[in-house]
């Protein structure tokens, strides 16, 4: 242990300048001394470094930084210098280790070699078939024997395991991963807990997914084993993404969960960061791209016709939707026949046979049996169980379901057949030309080419000049600086290779030569490149030399001579990155190409106020960060706004592929990002309402849902940025903020339908009836009642007119109560809204889904664009988690029937005979019912389900709760899907203020 005077060096550290508001709130509301983690999420630029400083400075113990990157590590050191009463407590060395010591994740991971994991890879796969009967020396001569016949198959069986350990080592003894780190990286581990570190500072923590996380465990439980405490302070502008479990437990396992969050939205109220806007740029492939995949299109086409068309592929699909019926259970012989759900007059026995075995397939696999039910009403539209497939289910099959539907023929029906080798080998090609490789074990996604066509088409480069002339008309040639980040320097379709390669270096060729940014300079730089337009040779070739410190030399290239490599022997691409940084600072150029690895994260220049993303990164983490490069504040521009484009090609609506990957990567781009409303700037929201406005929007989805009349080349004049000064002024920096993020469910709504179709007719015949009811039944009960009194004496007169009078009342009553709750679902505005939301809220509550706490649900109505209107539903007092749980309900009621344990029937039923008469008379004159899905957190428990019926009743109107829990439901279950199940899917809105 280091000497009693050196335990608290960092005691003596002291910061100067003034805390941000959010800094002092993590500062004094975060306890140093209650756990070994601190687990915190600010944004790019809000001043993590120094909170982190502070933070290790607060506890005084020695401390080691890690980082992602060199530049990074640069930065802390530099920030730390300025706390550290003698700068030479701050150290960069992995040798020498200072009182604090900046090092990258790198430095103490190094491996010892290609595969450490090899060893335990063999051992696991010997305890696999030792696990099948075999003996352990049985075991290990197999292994050797298939390591000498065939080391492919040896290599790829290590490899897998591999993989799968390096993953879940987490869950055993760190010390067992200290066996497979290099001695050099097991030497620096000791040094820093020979030194007396006690505090580790995770920087970009959200790094920590796989073997990153295991060394920092074996760091941790190597400084305990030392008799430390350490304490860990995780550090990142992002939360690593759940969907793989065992990185995300790696993850969770060193950090806990959130300590403290820093909303972007409120640093940017603060005005510590510039406030922005996003926006999108939408283009078309290039004639030759087309035609590329026009000619995939059509291989895959042909393939269809002689598949499906075929008496073999349309027989594959009617028995993919009619399935053998499952048998009935034994049924005791007391109990009564079960009640069977009324059917439509016109559905005869077979009809209703057809329903039954069409439920029993989308009951056991829903993706399959839509896709073949697609497929069917394409190829085959006069086929008689056309007219039974749910109303969703009759359009074109997507791609995806086709490609998949394929895979499932191939392996259900040609690979059994030796006689049909030639047609599966056909289909796996094609398949393969679509990404997907098919084989004996089924079918898995590949890299797609036609996804890769798009995601890196030439006609994006074009988007980027264009962008660039739009901002460079906006703000000049004195104030634009911009950033336009690529996946990579070069990489190309293997599948086609049709414009060559993609890239930072095509796009920034394709910059240099275009008309509308000629004037602009610019420079590339690249992991292996550094490139400058010839033009501007004379220009950057001496600045750069000035700021390299070494000479530089441009040469043309041959393929392009407007187009210059730099040589600099001795500056290395960090250095590179800087040059550049402080050029495009001083407005020496204008533009920076680069790729995600050297500018998505860490980078930092403020004066970048455009970004064009042109990345296929869709991650929470990875977007983000690359959103940060542009928020920092300028110095040089108080008033700065940032503009974040992100390009997306769209296939047209006329070309015969459905498939458009690129706008499924653009919702998943913005599905986590805080940004200004494009229709409400005073709200801050997430997900594409920031980059798109509603007719900007409804103009996408046109495209998507190939709408001949739809064009992608008129979205862009539907989505035209406001002035950066309205931007700003929309932010409202400086005024005062709640800090509280809230979750709506979303309902479109065209004002002239009613909220369910059975409304208005069950309106009509409970209003009609209650008319007359209400005067007949009641007058006529009442005068018979005082007879029957006459008749049989005060007291029993009394008693039986009473009950003879209830009589006439009680279905006037109910009828009266149906007919104003059928009458309020057409009345217009938000109101059902509301009262449905109180429904489902309250079923929550009793099945202990949310808190059980009385809560205000508010509904309010939004005009669009394009007549219709949108209602907000959210429980405003209740907590983010349950107010999640109430939208993702809601989007359940209102979406189309899937596989419900309950299913409701609105516009039917009524609690006394009388009603129930009224409603099968509307029943007789209408061709279906409409059925609404009971939400899945609801319908777990019958009990909860049918307190939600018995409330809806009350509240809506007439219903009847259907069990879908046996072979009589089947039918039942299809004629709800092909109603089409809730008026429109809602969706959920995320907000701040």
């Amino acid at each position: 242990m280091p000497p009693a005077t050196a335990t608290a060096p960092l005691a003596a550290w002291r910061f100067a300048g003034t805390l941000r508001h959010y800094q002092a709130d993590v500062l004094e509301r975060v306890d140093i001394e209650a756990g070994s983690s601190l687990h915190i999420v600010a944004p790019p630029g809000s001043g993590k470094t120094l909170l982190g400083l502070l933070l290790a400075a607060r506890r005084g113990r020695r401390a080691v930084v890690l980082t992602p990157t060199t530049t990074i590590r640069a930065q802390w050191a530099a920030t730390a210098a300025t706390l550290a009463p003698d700068q030479s407590a701050v150290s960069e060395d992995p040798d020498r280790p200072g009182d604090f010591t900046a090092l990258t994740y790198q430095a103490l991971s190094v491996l010892d070699t290609a595969n450490p994991f090899a060893g335990l890879a063999r051992s696991r796969w010997c305890d696999e078939l030792e696990s099948d009967g075999r003996s352990p020396d049985a075991a290990a001569r197999w292994l050797d024997d298939l390591a000498s016949r065939n080391p492919a198959a040896y290599r790829r069986g290590i490899a897998g395991r591999s993989r799968t350990l390096r993953r879940r080592l987490v869950r055993e003894d760190p010390e067992v991963l200290a066996t497979a780190l290099h001695p050099n990286a097991l030497a620096l581990i000791d040094r820093l807990v020979a030194h007396g570190v006690e505090t580790v500072v995770l920087d970009e923590c959200h790094h920590l997914l796989d073997h990153w996380a295991l060394v920092v465990a074996t760091l941790v439980a190597r400084l305990r084993a030392a008799g430390r405490e350490p304490l860990l302070i995780g550090l990142t502008a992002t939360l690593p993404s759940p969907d793989d479990a065992d990185e995300y437990d790696n993850y969770t396992s060193l950090l806990g969960d959130v300590d403290y969050e820093v909303p972007v939205p409120a640093v940017v109220r603060e005005g510590n960061l510039a406030p922005y806007r996003d926006l999108v740029r939408f283009v078309e492939p290039t004639r030759d791209e087309l035609a590329f995949l026009s000619g995939h299109a059509e291989g895959l086409a042909v393939l269809l016709r002689t598949t499906f068309a075929g008496n073999t592929g349309l027989q594959f699909l009617v028995d993919t939707l009619q399935p053998a019926l499952p048998p009935s259970p034994p049924r005791d012989p007391l109990e009564p026949p079960p009640a069977t759900p009324s059917t439509p007059s016109t559905v005869d026995a077979a009809d209703h046979a057809v329903d039954a075995r069409l439920a029993v397939a989308f009951a056991d696999d829903f993706a399959a049996a839509e896709a073949a039910a697609a497929m069917l009403a394409t190829a085959a539209p006069r086929h008689p169980l056309v007219s039974h497939l749910p109303d969703v289910a009759r359009r074109p099959p997507s791609a995806d379901e086709t490609l998949r539907l394929l895979a499932r023929f191939a392996l259900d029906r040609l690979l059994p057949d030796p006689g049909a080798e030639r047609q599966w080998h056909r289909i796996r090609r094609t398949l393969a030309d679509f990404g997907y490789a098919l084989s004996d074990r089924g079918v898995r996604r590949t890299r797609d080419p036609v996804d890769t066509m798009l995601a890196s088409s030439l006609a994006k480069d074009h988007a980027a000049c264009d962008i660039l002339r739009l901002e460079r008309e906006a703000l000049g040639d004195e104030r634009l600086r911009a950033l336009v980040v690529t996946d990579f320097a070069s990489h190309g379709n293997k599948h086609g290779g049709l414009v060559g390669t993609a890239g930072a270096l095509r796009t920034f060729t394709s910059l240099v030569n275009d008309v509308a940014t000629s004037g602009l300079r610019a420079i590339l730089v690249t992991g292996s490149h550094a490139r400058i337009a010839t033009r501007d040779v004379d220009v950057l070739v001496s600045v750069l030399g000035d700021e390299l410190g070494v000479p530089v030399a441009a040469v043309p290239l041959i393929e392009a001579a407007e187009v210059s490599e730099l040589h600099a022997p001795g500056a290395g691409v960090a250095a590179l990155v800087r040059a550049a940084s402080v050029l495009l600072t001083r407005g020496t150029v204008q533009v920076v190409v680069g790729t995600r690895g050297l500018f998505g994260e860490g980078w930092d220049c403020p004066a970048v106020n455009t970004l064009i993303d042109l990345t296929a990164v869709s991650t929470a983490s990875a977007t983000q960060q690359l959103r940060g490069r542009t928020l920092r504040l300028d110095p040089a521009w108080p008033e700065k706004v940032a503009h974040n484009w992100t390009v997306t090609a769209l296939l047209p609506p006329t070309f015969p592929l459905s498939a458009q990957p690129d706008a499924t990567r653009l919702r998943r781009k913005h599905a986590r990002l805080w940004g200004l409303d494009a229709d409400d700037p005073s709200r801050v929201v997430r997900g594409t309402s920031i980059a798109m406005p509603a007719r900007q929007r409804a103009g996408l989805a046109a495209v998507v849902a190939k709408d001949a009349a739809a064009s992608v080349a008129a979205l862009n004049a539907l989505g035209m940025p406001p002035a950066r000064s309205v931007t700003r002024t929309h932010w409202r920096i400086g005024e005062p903020y709640v800090d509280r993020e809230s979750v709506s469910a979303l309902v479109p709504r065209h004002r002239e339908a009613p909220l369910f179709r059975t409304s208005r007719p069950v309106s009509r015949a409970l209003g009609g009836a209650f008319a007359g009811t209400a005067a007949a039944a009641g007058a006529g009960s009442a005068t018979l009642g005082l007879a029957v009194g006459a008749a049989m004496g005060p007291e029993a007169g009394t008693v039986a007119g009473a009950a003879l009078l209830l009589a006439g009342i009680v279905p006037a009553v109910e009828l009266g109560r149906g007919w104003r709750a059928a009458r309020a679902q057409l009345a217009g505005g938000a109101e059902p809204y509301r009262r449905i939301a109180g429904i489902v809220w309250e079923a929550l509550r009793r099945a202990g889904r949310v808190a059980d706490e009385p809560v205000t649900i508010a509904a309010t109505e939004a005009e669009l664009d394009d007549g219709t209107g949108e209602i907000a539903i959210e429980a405003v007092s209740a907590s983010l988690t349950d107010q999640r749980t109430l939208a993702d309900a809601l989007g359940e009621l209102f979406g189309p029937v899937r596989t419900p344990r309950f299913l409701l029937e609105t516009g039917s039923g009524g609690r006394s005979a009388f009603v129930r008469g009224v409603l099968r008379r509307v029943a007789r004159r209408r061709t279906e019912g409409h059925f609404v899905p009971v939400p899945s957190l609801i319908g777990r428990r019958r009990r909860d389900a049918e307190e939600f019926a018995a409330a809806w009743e009350r509240e809506l109107g007439p219903c009847v709760l259907h069990a879908m829990d046996g072979p009589g439901q089947l039918a039942l279950m299809a004629r709800a899907r092909r109603g089409g199940g809730g008026l429109v899917p809602a969706t959920s809105r995320d907000q701040w203020q």
